[in-house]
């Protein structure tokens, strides 16, 4: 499996293919790679895209920021589970992570999403230790419209880099 960061041509090719709400969420990611404050990490397997994150040079959350600064894994998706498509991308981030001198990295999870967080602790994230921190994302419609806004409680894990 390759991870590497997304071109221009793939992000293209994802967007045409999204639903109208999930274009948006693209679009930021790939402008977030060209402000260079992140990395819209892509997982290919035989030629095609099988998942994708966005790796953060520092976490959004402010509370995190201030007690740890890590680098940050948001909205991590394995288009296929039990494959090792989560795990691959996530180890390609902490390599990734490392090399920005990172000394760690950290992902927010949401407490309905045991499955993801059992992959996390196996791959040796910890809660942190301070509250859980509040995901605060919109969705949009194909217009950049506000359709819905969220707040969503996460727990938020670390792990530290070698």
């Amino acid at each position: 499996m390759d991870i590497k960061p997304a071109t221009q041509a793939e992000v293209d090719e994802l967007i045409a293919a999204a639903e109208p709400a999930g274009q948006h969420h693209l679009r930021e990611r790939w402008d977030i790679q060209q402000r260079d404050e992140g990395l819209f990490l892509l997982a290919h397997r035989d030629g095609e895209i099988v998942g994708h994150t966005m790796l953060l040079r520092q976490s959004k959350y402010a509370a995190v920021r201030a007690a740890h600064d890590p680098a940050e894994i948001n909205a991590l998706h394995a288009y296929s589970q039990g494959q090792g498509i989560g795990t691959a991308i996530i180890r390609a981030s902490e390599e990734i992570a490392a090399d920005w001198s990172r000394s760690s990295i950290g992902i927010g999870v949401a407490p309905d999403n045991p499955g993801a967080r059992k992959l996390y602790e196996r791959l040796g994230y910890y809660l942190w230790d301070g509250p859980q921190v509040i995901d605060i994302w919109t969705e949009q419609d194909a217009d950049g419209n506000i359709v819905q806004s969220h707040a969503d409680p996460c727990d938020y894990l670390l792990k530290k880099l070698a």
